[in-house]
């Protein structure tokens, strides 16, 4: 495990054997595709929420396997007082100059992406808000676009008004980040299809704050 504070927040980072990327590439690849607005989804994600479990389909055990591990390791260094278990996952698949547009994720307490395929040159952005404005709702660097494109303007007010980390995509990486920081993936420039996993986790077990404080919450 590599931990790093990014933008002040904790950010943790794990590499899988590379023995076996290869493998976990393969079986992505194998599976179903349906659009998602600016790139493709694993086709097994309904609308009711009830099919965002890649975890439980058995050619993945063994890289869920090692995500819980890692979740794990995470927890033990929060310091939490239970686990931390995946209540989602599923997968993209970016062809190019497919992207991913800006979003967080809800109802759950880390997200997680591991990248199977792609080039480092091509990132994920996450953006926090700069708390010199902020905080103060004062916003003095304009934001306007003139005369730029549309992905310019976004790009030049990102920049002032965001503190912004861009992580690289190396295969075999796998990232945990706190859920509710906007983050989106830039384009993919690579002739060969980029394909990630996402996982969400969330306390699982007796959540005990002081004595009288206390939760106890079962992940399905």
């Amino acid at each position: 495990m590599k931990k790093d504070k990014i933008l002040g927040i904790p950010f943790y980072r794990f590499y899988y054997d590379k023995e076996k990327i290869q493998g976990v590439l393969d079986e992505l690849l194998k599976l179903s595709w349906v659009p998602n607005t600016t790139n493709w989804i694993w086709d097994g994600v309904t609308e009711d929420g009830l099919g965002s479990s890649l975890h439980e389909v058995p050619a993945f055990a063994d890289i869920f396997g090692w995500i819980q591990e890692c979740l794990d390791e995470v927890a033990d260094d929060m310091g939490m007082t239970c686990r931390l278990k995946i209540n989602s996952s599923w997968a993209h698949l970016n062809q190019k100059g497919n992207s991913f547009y800006q979003h967080t994720h809800a109802n759950t307490f880390v997200s997680s992406n591991y990248y199977a395929s792609g080039l480092e040159q091509d990132k994920t952005v996450w953006l926090l808000p700069n708390p010199y404005f902020s905080l103060t709702n004062i916003y003095p660097c304009g934001s306007h676009p003139g005369s730029a494109g549309e992905d310019e303007y976004m790009n030049d007010y990102y920049r002032k008004y965001y503190l912004i980390h861009e992580e690289p995509t190396e295969p075999g990486k796998y990232i945990v980040f706190p859920s509710a920081i906007p983050h989106y993936a830039q384009a993919n420039t690579s002739d060969a299809d980029r394909v990630t996993i996402a996982c969400d986790a969330f306390p699982n077990g007796l959540i005990n704050q002081g004595y009288t404080s206390r939760l106890k919450v079962q992940v399905q």
